[in-house]
């Protein structure tokens, strides 16, 4: 639309020029300089709309061209405050209407004087009213722009008004369900462990037992972050440190190698650490799940000239006298770490290697 009205005033402007071919047998000195001015000045009219308007005003004063003051009368009435329009609405009006010199005006009779105030009144209000209208359908248009934001941003408050409601109830859901088994799970281990008079047993026992209630710890801070709207929340759930991977794997219950290459420390990230913390769980998960008895190597290092932390988890193949244990399955642990390195930049590879084994390798930007 702007474009458009672009044109037009450029089609005026040519009018404009080409109004000089009706003067061009009564030019003197004094038309010359009126028009050259007045012609000269249009280019600048969005710049400078009332300097503009004055220049070109001689013009019309002279009745030499009427098309520049009325083109810069236009601009005017699109950009200025109503006093201003209206003062400049006079001054066109008046250029309109006393003839050049001032004096012939006695010469006029009264009905041809009617004729000029109508025509100085046409002339005058012609640009000021299709001013305004452009001017009130721009802010017509901006203010259903605005409308059309706001109402976007309406409807994505609703839909996240609507997540965090599916979130709480989801949270409520997973509380009650999980809480439920995994509180039989400690308090059964934790009667075993009082009754059981083996040792080995007895230990094996309060491993589940100590699990159990890590897990339902671990459940709590997640049903509370489920419940707020704080998503950085999540990387303080648990133990989600580089300083807790060496208890990770030594918990495992797997053959584990690690190598840890970092200095664990209060400079890193807690949401890098907590991906690196989670993908190595998932991995060995995995690696319960489908290799058991499987020798592990997990590393965690900077490579020299890489601005990133490695994170690489490998097993051989799974021991020829271990079975998987029946244990469920989602399929979505791999996409879940692919998720949670998308999180900070980065990004996870998963292959089986030439040995029957497998390898998780993920890179996270620094």
């Amino acid at each position: 639309m702007r474009l458009h009205r672009r044109t037009a005033e450029r089609g005026v402007a040519s009018l404009a020029c080409a109004e000089l071919l009706t003067v061009a047998g009564t030019f003197d000195p004094l038309g010359l300089v009126v028009c050259s001015v007045a012609l000269l000045a249009l280019p600048l009219r969005h710049r400078f709309p009332l300097s503009t308007l004055a220049v070109t005003l001689p013009a019309t004063v002279t009745e030499y061209l009427w098309l520049p003051a009325m083109l810069a009368m236009f601009v005017v009435a699109c950009r200025a405050s109503p006093r201003v329009i209206g003062g400049c609405g006079v001054l066109l009006f008046a250029a309109a209407l006393v003839p050049w010199p001032p004096a012939a005006l006695l010469d006029h009779s009264r009905p041809e004087v009617l004729t000029m105030v109508e025509g100085a009144g046409l002339l005058s209000l012609g640009p000021i009213v299709l001013g305004l209208l452009i001017r009130t359908r721009d802010e017509l248009r901006h203010r259903l722009a605005d409308l059309a934001a706001t109402q976007h941003r309406e409807r994505w408050l609703e839909s996240q008004r609507a997540v965090t409601r599916e979130r709480a109830r989801l949270a409520r859901d997973m509380h009650d369900t999980v809480s439920h088994h995994v509180g039989i799970i400690a308090v059964q281990s934790g009667v075993l462990s009082a009754t059981e008079r083996d040792g080995a047993r007895r230990a094996d026992i309060e491993v589940v037992r100590e699990h159990s209630v890590r897990a339902l710890e671990e459940l709590r801070d997640m049903v509370g972050v489920l419940r707020g709207t704080d998503a950085g929340a999540a990387a303080a759930v648990g133990r989600t440190r580089l300083a807790d991977l060496h208890g990770l794997t030594a918990e495992s219950l797997l053959d584990v190698g690690v190598r840890i290459a970092v200095a664990p420390g209060t400079s890193w990230d807690p949401a890098l650490e907590a991906v690196a913390f989670r993908i190595v769980q998932e991995a060995l998960n995995n690696v319960r799940k489908h290799a058991p008895g499987a020798p592990v190597q997990v590393s965690v290092l900077t490579p020299e000239g890489h601005d990133a932390l490695v994170v690489e988890v490998s097993n051989g193949p799974p021991g020829t006298d271990r079975t998987a244990p029946a244990l469920p399955a989602g399929g979505h642990g791999l996409v879940g770490l692919r998720e949670r390195a998308a999180l900070v930049g980065g990004r996870v590879v998963a292959r089986p290697t030439a040995e029957g084994g497998f390898t998780v390798r993920a890179e996270l930007p620094l």
